[in-house]
């Protein structure tokens, strides 16, 4: 991708699924990526997937979800001073189950991974990027946070949480320089469902519930490509594939017609368990 050329990109979630993608497809000669996850293996050898482009990977092992370590790596660790010109923000986690079954630590885990990280890392770089004048952040959603999703309702909740902050900050970066972009895909086949929490439920169950919605899923090389693309494009807020994007502009005009998916999942999950 030329845009990358010489530029520094930040992405969280980078050891796996759509933010590995985004690593591979940003890379380009001269081109800075900084690597976050919590897998040393799998980052490395993303690193040299983008080494092999021409890019120069730097790796950063860490949890997201521990916020005073995040914190100690941004402003102890990360280069005083060092411009970032683009942020991605893909780092999340999920978890399966009515709520009546979820525990306390469900709701912290995805609450510290999928809403405080992402307004962390925000923060810090936007607060940075306000100073140039210029860079990108993009916050990766999901169409959970449009459309609710029960028996997924703590992760709908924080990305809901994320369309906040995009709409909210959209308005303050303008004025800045600072481009804010809010990505919403609808089911991406990533790790992510393997390494779920589940309550009262279980892996097979739940993607045998999903794969009878009839809505089908894109991969993560797909999922990234058309971020890439619609970011470069100008797009601030965009949800794909097509039922995701006709679901987006559904739901809060028409919310009867979410009503009827949202029934299926309740009927399928309970009589699964």
């Amino acid at each position: 991708m030329p845009e990358a050329v010489g530029k520094t990109i930040v992405i969280t979630g980078a050891s796996s699924g759509i933010g590995r993608e985004l690593a591979v497809q940003l890379a380009a000669p001269g081109c800075e990526i900084w690597l976050v996850g919590r897998n040393q293996e799998r980052l490395e050898q993303v690193a040299e997937l983008t080494r092999a482009q021409g890019a120069i990977p730097r790796i950063v092992e860490l949890e997201l979800s521990n916020l005073d370590g995040a914190g100690r790596f941004l402003t102890e660790n990360f280069p005083h001073g060092k411009r970032v010109d683009a942020i991605y923000l893909a780092a999340a986690i999920t978890a399966f189950g009515e709520v009546r079954n979820m525990l306390p630590e469900d709701w912290e885990r995805i609450y510290q991974t999928n809403l405080l990280s992402p307004v962390q890392w925000t923060h810090y770089f936007y607060s940075k990027m306000v100073e140039a004048k210029a860079g990108t952040i993009v916050i990766v959603s999901s169409l959970a946070a449009y459309s609710g999703y029960p028996t997924a309702t703590a992760y709908a909740t924080m990305k809901a949480g994320l369309l906040g902050l995009f709409r909210s900050l959209w308005y303050e970066g303008q004025s800045h320089g600072v481009e804010i972009h809010l990505a919403s895909p609808g089911y991406v086949d990533t790790g992510i469902y393997r390494s779920a929490i589940y309550r009262k439920t279980s892996y097979d169950r739940t993607m045998s519930q999903i794969d009878g919605l009839g809505f089908k899923s894109i991969s993560a090389p797909e999922t990234a490509a058309c971020i890439i693309r619609a970011v470069k494009r100008g797009n601030k807020e965009f949800a794909f594939p097509a039922y995701a994007a006709a679901m987006k502009w559904v739901a809060p005009r028409m919310p009867f017609l979410i009503n009827v998916v949202h029934s299926k999942i309740i009927k399928s999950f309970r009589k699964a368990s």
